[in-house]
C-alpha cells in the first residue's frame, strides 16, 4: 500500500516558465535602458578630479647659482632685466625706476566727453567751445560710459568730416590727443561719429 508524499514536487507548466522568462528579459531590457546612456556620458565626461594638474613646485634660486652667459660682476637679476629690455619688454626691479618712459609726452589742454554725454540733449562736451593757439595739443578724456569721437565737421553730411582732426573711437576711461600744428587760424567744428547729435566748436587762434 502506498502512502502520498508529504511533500510533493510543484512542477511548473510552459505558460509559467514563458511568463518568467519574459519577466527576466523586460527587467534586463530596461536595466541596460538605463545604463547605457549613462555609461557613454561618464566615458566622456571625465570626473573633475581627474582634471586637476598638481602644481610643481617653484624653482628656488640662489645667491652662489651660475648661468652660462652673465658678464661678470653682474647678478642673474640683472642679467634678466637686461635681457628683457633689449627683448621689448618694460624692466623691471630698480631698474625700471630709472628707466626712461614711454609715454606720448605730458597731456595736452583738456576737453572732456561728459559723463551722460550720449543721452541726446546732454551737455557733450567741456568746454562747448575750446579756444587753443596753433600748435597745442588737445587731450580728449572720455567720462562716459559709451565709446565716443572726436572729428572735425558738422556731422556724417558734411564733406569735409575728419578732414582737418578725428580722434577716432575712444573708449570709456580712455584718452586720445589732437594736434593743431597744421591747422590754419580759425573756427572748427567738430561732432561724434558715434552719436551725431553731440556737437562743439574748436577755435585755433
Amino acid at each position: 500500500m502506498t502512502t502520498p508524499e508529504k511533500n510533493p514536487i510543484i512542477r511548473t507548466n510552459p505558460q509559467r516558465m514563458t511568463k518568467g522568462i519574459l519577466i527576466v528579459a523586460v527587467t534586463l531590457a530596461i536595466g541596460a535602458a538605463i545604463l547605457l546612456p549613462s555609461w557613454q556620458t561618464m566615458i566622456h565626461n571625465q570626473p573633475a578630479a581627474s582634471k586637476l594638474k598638481q602644481e610643481e613646485p617653484p624653482e628656488r634660486e640662489t645667491g652662489t647659482q651660475t648661468s652660462i652667459g652673465i658678464p661678470p660682476g653682474e647678478t642673474q637679476e640683472q642679467a634678466k632685466g637686461n635681457a628683457n629690455v633689449s627683448a621689448g619688454a618694460a624692466p623691471s626691479g630698480p631698474a625700471a625706476t630709472n628707466a626712461p618712459s614711454a609715454a606720448a609726452g605730458p597731456p595736452g589742454k583738456p576737453l572732456t566727453i561728459l559723463a551722460g554725454a550720449s543721452v541726446q540733449g546732454s551737455p557733450a562736451f567741456d568746454p562747448a567751445t575750446m579756444t587753443v593757439k596753433k600748435g597745442d595739443k588737445i587731450t580728449v578724456t572720455n567720462k562716459d560710459t559709451l565709446p565716443h569721437t572726436v572729428t572735425s565737421g558738422t556731422g556724417p553730411s558734411d564733406p569735409t568730416t575728419g578732414k582737418q582732426f578725428d580722434t577716432s573711437i575712444i573708449e570709456a576711461g580712455k584718452t586720445a590727443d589732437i594736434q593743431t600744428t597744421s591747422l590754419n587760424p580759425g573756427q572748427y567744428p567738430f561732432h561724434c561719429t558715434v552719436h551725431p547729435f553731440m556737437t562743439g566748436k574748436l577755435v585755433v587762434q
